[in-house]
């Protein structure tokens, strides 16, 4: 059986994006992930409101290709 993993909210993304050194609000995040410019994660508009799904194993993916080895 396939399972989705882990859904994590944009605080949560924006947690960790700031821990690989990405400096990034919660309202960025949601921005970008609007335009298409995140692809980690989806916006789901629901009569007045969005509701942000960022999905764990696509943002370190994303990560991981952006990232470089710092001493």
């Amino acid at each position: 059986m396939k399972r989705i993993i882990t859904v994590i909210n944009t605080t949560e993304a924006c947690k960790i994006l700031k821990d690989y050194g990405m400096s990034i609000s919660p309202a960025h995040l949601r921005a970008g992930i609007e335009c298409g410019a995140y692809p980690f994660g989806v916006a789901v508009k629901m009569d007045k409101q969005c509701a942000y799904e960022i999905y764990v194993p696509l943002l370190m993916k994303w990560i991981e290709e952006r990232s470089e080895e710092v001493c």
